[in-house]
């Protein structure tokens, strides 16, 4: 019988509220460049590091659904949103883990996030379930805490294929042209009754003005 190839999974988490051509870039970006089988984007519910989201989650996923229909490789993926509590990633990668228990999941870090990485909850065990890829930006450099540069010192690879010679634990950075977008610049735009056009994709656009969101 043959052995089944692994999968490579992409995890992308944010509030996505609203999602914007910046997330999409990033992830259709890392799934073509390190041929990912897919990449999913997690909407988070409770936010630990962040403010609450302005607009509930089911408006989220709606977008975020409206805006990867057309990208088969870009998957939504709710179980976040589905847990009570504070969305901890630690918890997140427990359950993909439980549901591909033999493929890699990788972890996509914006720099910002990887920075502060030693007050994420469990950080150290996110190592034993997923390879992590910090995507730097101009303006956003790794820069981490002492402590999560030394841990990362002889995780850290130069490619992807190195990094696929482990199940887990190691670092890749990853550096491309992102779009420079932010969600709050977008909610303010749209609190000044301005025009988001070129910023998110048109059908988002679309439901956010059908219900009435951002005012």
């Amino acid at each position: 019988m043959a052995i089944p190839e692994k999968k490579n999974i992409g995890i992308l988490g944010g509030t996505f509220d609203p999602v914007h051509f910046g997330h999409l870039r990033t992830a259709l970006a890392a799934q073509q460049d390190f041929s990912l089988d897919e990449v999913r984007l997690i909407p988070c519910h409770h936010p630990v590091h962040k403010e609450e989201p302005e607009v509930l989650a089911q408006h989220r996923i709606a977008m975020l659904h409206k805006a990867t229909r057309a990208e088969k490789r870009l998957v939504v993926d709710v179980r976040e949103c589905m847990r009570p509590g504070p969305s901890y990633m630690i918890e997140t990668l427990e359950s993909l883990r439980t549901e591909y228990p033999d493929d890699r999941l990788f972890l996509l870090l914006g720099a910002d996030a990887f920075n502060k990485l030693e007050g994420w909850k469990d950080w150290q065990k996110l190592f034993e379930l997923a390879h992590i890829i910090t995507v730097t930006r101009p303006g956003w450099e790794i820069n981490p805490s002492p402590l999560i540069k030394e841990y990362c010192e002889q995780r850290t690879v130069s490619s992807f294929s190195e990094m696929c010679e482990a199940q887990t634990g190691k670092v890749l950075p990853y550096s491309f042209m992102p779009l420079m977008i932010a969600s709050s610049d977008i909610r303010l735009l749209l609190k000044e009754n301005k025009s988001v056009r070129y910023l998110t994709p048109n059908k988002v656009i679309k439901y956010i003005k059908k219900h009435k969101l951002y005012t």
